[in-house]
């Protein structure tokens, strides 16, 4: 069984790579990147192979969405605060508003696919999804300073 959803996993990646390799997505430490979360989410989540069939499409446009989002929030932000130390007090109110109103998004987007989870996957193994997506992050973090502080030493 779990051989099969091996498999099934590594098939599944190879398509996702794929994909993002044809919509010229940010090359291959991204898709390194990707590769390592969809293993380390498959391992948290212990997902069945039917699971896994119908929880990565829902994943994916959730992942896609979130970066949409990322994207054109970070392009506006960076743009408004080029110049926090003198930018109006109108202009920072407008800055703010637009980071609430982001926030807003992001919860938003986590709610409509918290409900689409919920509906090919067990509510506690959405659960263990965000929580898994954070451990990820951490982890990422460990080791990006972990390779920084090996060049520098």
């Amino acid at each position: 069984m779990k051989k099969q959803v091996l498999i099934f996993c590594l098939v599944l990646l190879g398509s996702i790579g794929i994909t993002k390799a044809q919509q010229g997505g940010g090359g291959a430490k991204r898709e390194k990147i990707e590769a390592m979360k969809i293993g380390f989410i498959t391992q948290k989540l212990n997902l069945t192979p039917e699971e896994a069939q119908k929880f990565w499409p829902v994943y994916n446009k959730f992942s896609d969405e979130m970066e949409k989002s990322r994207k054109g929030y970070r392009g506006k932000v960076m743009e408004e605060t080029s110049d926090v130390d003198n930018m109006s007090n109108a202009d920072a109110e407008k800055a703010l508003n637009d980071m609430i109103a982001y926030r807003a998004a992001e919860v938003e987007l986590l709610k409509k696919y918290t409900t689409e989870f919920k509906k090919v996957i067990p509510s506690q193994k959405v659960v263990k999804l965000f929580l898994a997506e954070q451990e990820f992050k951490k982890e990422l973090l460990k080791q990006l300073k972990e390779q920084r502080g090996g060049k520098q030493n």
